[in-house]
């Protein structure tokens, strides 16, 4: 079985969560004796990575396009259709980007299987950004595609974003994220706490930083909170301002991008990651601080409620107030009761998101079409 995945970022880009949860998938299908072909835009990629040329790799048949406009990519738009044709599934991880949107298109005029994966593009936040670019897209979705796709939903959050839009009468598959398990790291530092991500509005930094501002704990103590990720420069640059307004220069470190060995450190030496989005579908970042030991805070607007009935983490509002409150809450708390949470969390993903153990689903999945 040949599955074509046109992709805007994989691996070994760091530049979105699905640049490495297609890659773990796409490997896990490879050993399972599945011919996956990915073709991915440039954005994130090494300079010295050859790219416009085909390899084979242990997560199949890749190729990285040089692609001059991130949102317009031609070249690899064009080389998508030639491999829809000599593909037995196309598996698109975007409804709005163009090479997945036309891939989608031929596979439905070609009559090939295809499994979408929304990514959260159809939460009610997602909507409300670019939706002059949005609507006619939608449009043929919901007039072509929807009833003749299975879509993919990394939660069941994200399952009742796509029937409210979309209607009951559509196939929808829950299977989540999942994760190829790292190599435990030693820590090495006396504990931080992190945001590791994508640096965006939807991210809820802001909210963040400012709850340092209000966590009385965190005003007392020499704890610092360690900002991981690239984004806008703007974007940035009001954050860096926001932690000088309210006092906290010297306690918000911006690290910039981070990765390989050097992001599973940082993971690991974390005493807390956080992830405060507006709104997530999934948020790989949480599998993989949980695989460092490493518990979470997530706000609920992410698909993460089992985090604290598991006693990972937390999972609560994602306003200031709320969020300094649990700073509070994990900054008082007692040595043996912090070793359980961290104790407790490389086994929980080993349990319920190890792509070997579980990864049978998308087997399953792939099969039923």
């Amino acid at each position: 079985m040949k599955i074509f995945f046109p992709l805007q970022v994989f691996y070994p880009s760091q530049a979105g969560g699905p640049a490495n949860s297609v890659y773990w998938l796409t490997k896990y299908l490879k050993r399972s004796g599945v011919d996956p072909v990915i073709l991915a835009t440039d954005q994130g990629v090494p300079p010295d990575l050859a790219l416009n040329k085909w390899s084979e790799n242990e997560e199949g048949r890749v190729m990285h396009v040089r692609t001059a406009i991130t949102y317009f990519p031609l070249h690899q738009t064009l080389r998508a259709l030639r491999c829809v044709a000599a593909a037995d599934v196309v598996q698109v991880s975007s409804i709005f980007f163009p090479a997945a949107f036309f891939s989608a298109l031929f596979a439905r005029l070609l009559g090939k299987k295809l499994v979408v994966s929304p990514r959260d593009e159809l939460a009610p936040y997602g909507l409300t950004r670019s939706t002059a670019r949005k609507r006619p897209i939608l449009w043929f979705y919901r007039t072509f595609l929807a009833r003749y796709a299975s879509f993919h939903a990394t939660a069941e959050k994200e399952v009742v974003d796509i029937e409210n839009y979309f209607g009951q009468g559509i196939r929808v598959v829950h299977i989540p994220n999942l994760i190829e398990m790292p190599a435990l790291m030693e820590r090495s530092a006396s504990g931080y706490l992190l945001f590791i991500g994508r640096i965006d509005p939807k991210k809820g930094i802001d909210k963040l930083i400012m709850a340092a501002s209000r966590s009385l704990e965190f005003r007392n103590s020499n704890i610092i909170l360690k900002i991981a990720g690239n984004g806008g420069v703007s974007y940035v640059t009001e954050l860096r301002g926001l932690a000088e307004t309210l006092g906290l220069a010297d306690r918000v470190e911006f690290l910039g991008q981070v990765e390989g060995e050097a992001k599973q450190q940082l993971l690991a030496d974390a005493s807390w990651t956080f992830m405060p989005s507006i709104s997530e579908n999934f948020g790989v970042v949480v599998l993989e601080s949980l695989a460092q030991n490493t518990p979470v805070i997530a706000s609920t607007g992410t698909p993460w409620s089992i985090l604290q009935d598991e006693k990972v983490g937390y999972w609560i509002d994602n306003d200031a107030d709320s969020l300094a409150s649990v700073i509070d809450t994990i900054l008082t708390m007692t040595a043996d009761e912090y070793n359980g949470y961290r104790g407790r969390s490389r086994k929980f993903v080993e349990e319920h998101f190890e792509i070997n153990k579980i990864g049978g689903k998308w087997l399953d999945l792939y099969k039923s079409l």
